[in-house]
């Protein structure tokens, strides 16, 4: 995986691709509620921007995911780790969890593949991050 810098959009986008990929395809849903999210937003994230680093994202995964079966991948847990590592700052971390949360809530199904994303940055960032409706 390619490294962004330390609490930058491109390191919170990538995140956010890999929310809206964790159920192992591209929904309409999930793609609009990330674009009208409060934190797409503060973060000036435009759709050409976000289609930049989901192809990036994809790239990269291509070359370092586990196989999960023939049509999907799942990225490696020390690599989510390390992507979670990215984003050191609480609030931030706070804004990133809200909106996966809405991504993942977007279809009106929660995937255990998208559940996991969700429980690896709760248990990666800690309680201090947690949106109130995760509790």
């Amino acid at each position: 995986m390619r490294h962004y810098e330390t609490n930058s959009r491109p390191a919170a986008t990538r995140l956010l691709a890999l929310t809206v990929l964790a159920d192992g395809g591209l929904d309409r849903n999930e793609i609009d509620t990330l674009m009208h999210a409060d934190l797409a937003r503060r973060l000036g994230l435009g759709s050409v921007e976000f289609e930049r680093i989901l192809r990036e994202y994809c790239d990269d995964l291509m070359l370092s995911a586990n196989y999960l079966d023939g049509m999907r991948l799942k990225v490696a847990d020390e690599v989510l780790d390390l992507l979670l590592e990215d984003i050191a700052d609480p609030a931030l971390q706070r804004a990133l969890l809200r909106t996966m949360q809405d991504i993942v809530s977007a279809d009106g199904v929660e995937t255990p593949a998208e559940v996991d994303v969700l429980a690896r940055a709760l248990e990666k960032w800690g309680a201090r991050s947690t949106p109130s409706r995760l509790n």
